[in-house]
């Protein structure tokens, strides 16, 4: 679902991707000449979507750097010098690490970002305004005292009878409305 603003981003052109993906391809061999390994260019794409500027995954084996390509129309220069470093720095962080799996941000990923010269923040802040992100359902829950809108995976905790959730200022088990009323 878009948001509904005045201004609407378009994503980065087949140039701009191009630059993305020769920017990705210069930091993995900043890395490979700094760590003395070789390591390939993991896989590209232009098709996350959401809050995220940027995300490396491994999924059935591929490994994967994904690039949000209405951030970067917004933000080009800002996702070519942060985001682009960061999600390369994960991809690196795994691959020197593997088997064991090491935190996300931790003094690994940072060694890796401090070799590219990049500093060692987590996330961005962007205005996201006009940028196509996922609206979450949310789901009616309370208790005697107070009212809660859960997120369809805590709801779905509730529900699978794999969560329950307190009230923090009655002690009651919060459930969905319909319990409470019924």
């Amino acid at each position: 679902m878009v948001d509904s603003v005045r201004e609407k981003i378009t994503p980065i052109s087949a140039s701009q991707q191009q630059r993305v993906c020769a920017l990705t391809t210069e930091f993995v061999h900043r890395a490979n000449t700094f760590f003395r390994c070789d390591y390939p260019v993991p896989k590209i794409s232009f098709d996350l979507t959401g809050r995220a500027a940027g995300m490396f995954r491994v999924k059935n084996a591929l490994e994967e750097i994904r690039y949000n390509p209405y951030t970067f129309a917004k933000y080009f220069a800002d996702n070519l010098a942060i985001t682009v470093p960061h999600e390369v720095a994960h991809y690196i962080c795994y691959k020197m690490h593997l088997p064991k799996r090491v935190p996300p941000h931790g003094k690994e990923w940072q060694h890796i970002m401090q070799v590219f010269g990049v500093k060692a923040e987590r996330t961005c802040n962007y205005d996201l305004s006009g940028i196509p992100t996922r609206q979450h359902k949310r789901h009616a829950y309370g208790c005697s005292c107070t009212q809660y809108e859960f997120t369809t995976r805590r709801h779905n905790q509730v529900v699978s009878g794999k969560g329950s959730y307190l009230c923090r200022k009655c002690g009651e088990t919060i459930q969905p409305l319909s319990a409470v009323h019924a």
